[in-house]
């Protein structure tokens, strides 16, 4: 069932990824023709607006230099020159017939205007335009064109000193005269060109769908309905193009300034199907059928070299619910990942019945180890019932110590065997101590002294049962006693980076090194007496309730000091606890 669920599973995700890449390719290939179609249409639409650019400019630099001419006949600068008092009708018509002979090569421009800086001037075609301002003198010039010093600045509908009387657009070429012997400022020209001549480029061009203007969106030449499209944005030296729906279709917005002229043109292009990029939609056709082939042959490849061994290795990978049913994989598998996958399966099986092992191993020592604890054990009943009934004889013959002692015994034994517990409060084992050290004094006098250093916060940490108390007794009989002098024992309790630290100290004789190494790495009878649970118990009970290895440090200098401390994870009693 598995293999047939992986195999459909494989061939419904190749399915998925052909219909996948074919409607890829097909947006693809749509997206793809789309761009060309769009590219194709914006650059023909910027080289459009570049060459108009460039005939328009050249028709202006030719009126440019017809304005030198116009300035270099000896007419016009006599007019320029002469006093005023000397000024009559001829000299301004002689002016005048001179710059009228010098236009007759051109029908661009409408008219010429020349002041003197007195206001009087000469004008071809003075029908055509008006003055707005008819006292037109030095002081009413335009000051950006004086500030030119004769260079030529184009004006859409001149600089606001004229206007043409039927209001149609025009371009006047201003600049300031100066005289030719002394280059003193001697005059104002303004050479009005037609927009007739913008608008012949822009027939020229083929392009109907052009519109020049002002850069303030004033209209020139051209479809005037594209005024409506006018932005600045569109006014750079650099062509600048959008795409947009005008008129229920696509088109590609294009436009420029025209040179340094104060002009902009703006065009419209549609986007019809132009353009079809047959070579690139072949290619990616030619794509689409080899990742199909592809797909196909990673299917077959896949199935007969990866799908179908694993359906096998995963039979025979079935775990049962012991150890025994962990069983490595006998069947033969190709050197390759999956036999390096059979491979590390057997090693896992092996080194998890190592662990199985252990562990069981580990659970039988405790549970010998608890076993021989309650071996040296008498039982409760009757020991209490002993105990109490000494302790009254002892009162009724007046040996009060006799019956404190034994009340201390009885208390001790109590907590000892208290419910079997495994586990108790790091309280109720310092308790425990205390009863039997106190014990302990009864026999060994001053010799035998205890202290205690308990952390706050400490009293309610979780920790096995009798942990301490087989520390301090190797402290006594193995530390303290042998040394045959007063000794103490001390005993603290803190947390530490979310670790408990228990320590008992004494001053007794010491342990030399291949004692303490033995005892921590979990050696026995490091006392030498066979039948002691002694510190190797309670180090394995310790490791096996934190589930770690490094839960001792003993330090110890032969004939001065031990200190054996454990360390275990901190686990606190939901119960309250009051002072240690």
């Amino acid at each position: 069932m598995l293999r047939r669920s992986l195999s459909r599973r494989l061939r419904f995700l190749l399915i998925c990824v052909v219909m996948l890449m074919t409607i890829s390719f097909l947006i693809s290939t749509f997206l793809i023709i789309r761009k060309e179609e769009q590219d194709f249409v914006s650059r023909e639409a910027e080289g459009k607006l570049i060459a108009l650019s460039g005939d328009i400019e050249k028709s202006f630099e030719g009126y440019t230099e017809l304005s030198v001419l116009v300035m270099m006949e000896d007419s016009f600068q006599y007019f320029l020159r002469a006093d005023q008092s000397d000024v009559d009708a001829g000299i301004i018509n002689d002016a005048k017939r001179d710059i009228q002979t010098i236009l007759s090569v051109t029908t661009g421009v409408d008219c010429v205007y020349v002041f003197r800086k007195d206001g009087t001037y000469v004008c071809t075609k003075g029908s055509l335009f008006e003055i707005v301002d008819p006292n037109y003198t030095e002081e009413n010039w335009s000051r950006v064109v004086l500030d030119q010093r004769g260079k030529p600045i184009e004006y859409i509908n001149g600089s606001g000193a004229l206007r043409r009387i039927n209001d149609q657009p025009f371009i006047s070429i201003e600049r300031a005269v100066y005289d030719m012997n002394n280059q003193h400022l001697s005059g104002y020209m303004m050479m009005l060109i037609s927009g007739n001549v913008v608008e012949h480029s822009v027939m020229n061009s083929g392009n109907a769908n052009t519109c020049v203007m002002g850069l303030n969106g004033s209209y020139i030449a051209g479809n005037s309905d594209l005024l409506e499209l006018y932005s600045p944005k569109l006014s750079g030296h650099e062509v600048t193009q959008y795409i947009t729906r005008l008129n229920g279709e696509n088109v590609v917005v294009s436009g420029m300034r025209v040179g340094n002229k104060p002009m902009m043109m703006i065009s419209v292009t549609p986007i019809r199907g132009v353009f079809f990029p047959e070579q690139t939609a072949m290619i990616l056709l030619f794509l689409l059928a080899m990742i199909v082939f592809c797909f196909i042959m990673v299917g077959r490849f896949t199935y007969r070299n990866i799908t179908h061994p694993i359906n096998k290795l995963a039979n025979s990978m079935e775990v049962g619910d012991d150890r025994d049913g962990l069983s490595t994989i006998d069947f033969p598998l190709p050197d390759n990942e999956l036999g390096k996958l059979k491979d590390s399966y057997n090693s896992m099986i092996r080194k998890i019945r190592e662990l199985f092992d252990e562990l069981l191993a580990k659970e039988q020592s405790v549970q010998r180890a608890e076993m021989r604890v309650l071996q040296e054990q008498i039982k409760p009943h009757f020991l209490y019932n002993t105990i109490g009934t000494i302790s009254a004889l002892a009162l009724e013959s007046g040996s009060e110590e006799v019956s404190s002692a034994l009340e201390t015994m009885g208390r001790f034994y109590r907590n000892f065997l208290s419910k079997g517990d495994r586990e108790i409060t790091l309280e109720k084992e310092v308790t425990i101590v205390r009863d039997y050290l106190a014990l302990q004094k009864l026999r060994y006098g001053e010799i035998l002294q205890d202290e205690y250093s308990i952390s706050q916060g400490v009293e309610n940490c979780i920790v096995p049962k009798l942990i301490l108390q087989p520390l301090v007794e190797n402290s006594i009989y193995h530390g303290i006693r042998q040394k045959g002098e007063p000794g103490v024992i001390k005993i603290s309790a803190f947390i530490e980076d979310e670790d408990l630290h228990i320590s008992v100290y004494d001053n007794g004789v010491g342990m030399d090194k291949e004692a303490i190494a033995k005892l921590a790495k979990g050696g026995k009878n490091i006392s030498g007496e066979e039948n002691s649970f002694g510190l190797w118990g309670t180090i394995e009970r310790v490791r096996y309730f934190s589930h770690r290895n490094n839960v001792v440090r003993i330090e110890s200098e032969e004939g001065e000091f031990t200190r054996i401390e454990l360390v275990m994870p901190v686990v606190r009693s939901s119960e309250g606890s009051g002072n240690v």
